[in-house]
């Protein structure tokens, strides 16, 4: 019996669709980068030895398989007010990022897991810190954006019960030096001191926030407050933030100049 030839060109197309399929279902989709979350992430570092705990925080931005970003490091020998350029990139889950400058250090992040929510180790090389190694968890931080309420207790002019509330706006894009601003304004209830305020200049890099305000005071003079090292409870679902509290300056309310306390603020 003779069966029909089969063309050749027929044959190839079907060779062609097989090995597509192949590729479809064994390797091509899992070697697409990861589309991470874009925005403020704070990344949580442990040290295996005596080094403690720091935090690594800022902009992170993903350009096709290449991540950069310019972050902060706060509870390392780097100083808390260095800019720290981080490149890296990303291959499926698998995440890696190194940093450049950071006080002659060298950190080295290799990572894996979802687009919000990554695991994985640090090493350092060079600097004070240099050999040191650990675990590191990686989030996205939620935007402040809200109405926060703090408790001022026993202020310069021995106010008993004073209320200071926040009304915070967070930008959606980062600054050119990697923080994201905040904008907003300051009300107090109870207070001979000040009455209200606007923010003047405040900004968020992963956890931490800095916020500087100019006030309004009771007698209608102006000051200035402070709130700085503000530290979220929690990355993901941030519900209190607690801080430093200065009083710069109170224009004639000279009792209340100088207040400082630990401050804690609830979102509401």
């Amino acid at each position: 019996m003779k069966f029909a030839t089969f063309p050749k060109f027929a044959l190839m197309s079907l060779m062609a669709g097989v090995l597509a399929l192949i590729l479809t279902g064994c390797g091509a989709v899992a070697n697409n980068p990861e589309a991470l979350t874009q925005g403020n992430w704070s990344m949580a570092a442990t040290s295996n030895g005596s080094a403690g705990t720091f935090n690594i925080g800022g902009s992170l931005t993903q350009s096709g398989s290449s991540l950069a970003g310019t972050m902060y490091v706060v509870g390392s020998c780097i100083s808390t007010s260095e800019q720290v350029a981080f490149t890296g990139s990303v291959s499926g889950n698998n995440i890696t990022l190194a940093s450049s400058g950071g006080s002659g250090q060298v950190i080295t992040l290799s990572l894996t897991g979802t687009a919000s929510s990554l695991t994985g180790t640090y090493s350092v090389n060079g600097g004070c810190d240099t050999g040191d190694s650990g675990t590191v968890v990686a989030t996205p931080v939620a935007s402040v954006t809200g109405t926060w309420n703090a408790p001022i207790l026993n202020d310069g002019a021995g106010d008993p019960n004073v209320t200071l509330s926040m009304a915070l706006t967070q930008a959606t894009t980062p600054s050119a030096n990697g923080t994201f601003a905040l904008t907003g304004t300051l009300t107090y209830t109870g207070s001979t001191c000040e009455a209200s305020g606007t923010i003047s200049s405040a900004s968020i890099a992963g956890p931490y926030l800095v916020i500087n305000a100019n006030t309004v005071d009771s007698d209608s003079s102006t000051g200035s407050i402070t709130y700085t090292q503000g530290l979220l409870n929690s990355a993901s679902t941030p519900t209190s933030m607690t801080g430093t509290y200065n009083v710069i300056s109170d224009g004639g309310n000279l009792p209340c100049s100088g207040d400082l306390a630990t401050v804690t603020f609830t979102k509401q």
